[in-house]
């Protein structure tokens, strides 16, 4: 499927607990510049500085916080439209048990803080149902996770080419220091001949090239390697799709310092070699 190309600029609003900040979040994740409930008399200077393919692609969030906003914004967006006319509008919206719910779950007060919530969202509704029928595109958030919501955003506003790509992380640990608390994928290699019992070897590391020749001449490291190996290969371009922007895949060892340090070199120099953007990190290797 042919990904969308990314539009130069965006406008989003929509009701207040819809979901618009994870909407902006998503857009972020994608490489655009998002601004937050800018007051209206500044969004027109704004929008000079992003010219259509001049400039990282923009997005400005304005809703009911702004002052003035209903009587205002028609007019305002119709001067945008005229002098971009790649200009998107997304209204976020979501049905009123749902954006109850989640004012009852967050300490955030609704912009009419002197009514109930669902007084609330129901004079804010009637307020922008005219903000409502200008939007190209109308986002429903009722029943979405937030992995459904990006991945809603991505399908209909693409990737831009100021998006970072997902960084990989290859490291390595030792067992008996603990496991790395931020690792997506553990695998333990603990089960492979260790060089510590190799006396030349021992006060080596594991991306030394001799104790990497060494792991690499045993049959069972080699076979390990590419079993792991291709289990990363089959989840990265997953975790890609689910636009995740960081994933940690841990070797541990015992003591952290030989074949960890090994098996997450050698799969950093596949994925590198691969196209993925990889670092490494050894988190025990130069332990004493």
């Amino acid at each position: 499927m042919t990904t969308p190309p990314a539009v130069g600029a965006v406008v989003v609003t929509g009701l207040s607990g819809a979901g618009k900040s994870v909407v902006t979040r998503c857009f972020e994740d994608l490489g655009y510049r998002c601004v937050d409930n800018l007051p209206l008399d500044l969004i027109e200077p704004l929008f000079e500085h992003t010219r259509d393919g001049a400039a990282q692609p923009l997005v400005v969030v304005v809703d009911v916080r702004t002052l003035n906003f209903t009587e205002h914004f028609p007019g305002l967006l119709a001067r945008l439209r005229a002098g971009f006319p790649s200009l998107r509008v997304i209204f976020v919206e979501a049905n009123t048990a749902a954006i109850v719910r989640r004012f009852s779950e967050t300490r955030r007060p609704h912009p009419y803080r002197n009514l109930g919530v669902e007084e609330a969202v129901r004079l804010e509704r009637e307020q922008l149902a005219a903000v409502r029928q200008l939007a190209d595109e109308i986002i429903d958030t009722s029943d979405l996770t937030p992995h459904e919501l990006r991945a809603i955003v991505a399908a209909r506003f693409g990737s831009t080419e100021h998006a970072l790509p997902m960084l990989v992380r290859c490291e390595s640990f030792g067992f008996r220091f603990g496991l790395p608390a931020e690792a997506s994928l553990v695998f333990d290699v603990r089960h492979l001949p260790n060089p510590h019992f190799e006396a030349k070897l021992r006060p080596l590391a594991g991306d030394d090239p001799e104790v990497s020749r060494w792991l690499a001449e045993k049959a069972e490291v080699g076979e390990c390697f590419e079993r792991m190996a291709g289990l990363c290969e089959y989840l990265l371009p997953g975790y890609r799709r689910e636009q995740k922007s960081y994933v940690v895949i841990a070797f541990g060892c015992t003591g952290g310092r030989h074949r960890s340090v090994f098996m997450a070199t050698s799969l950093a120099a596949r994925l590198a070699g691969q196209g993925w953007r990889v670092t490494v990190h050894h988190r025990d290797r130069d332990r004493a």
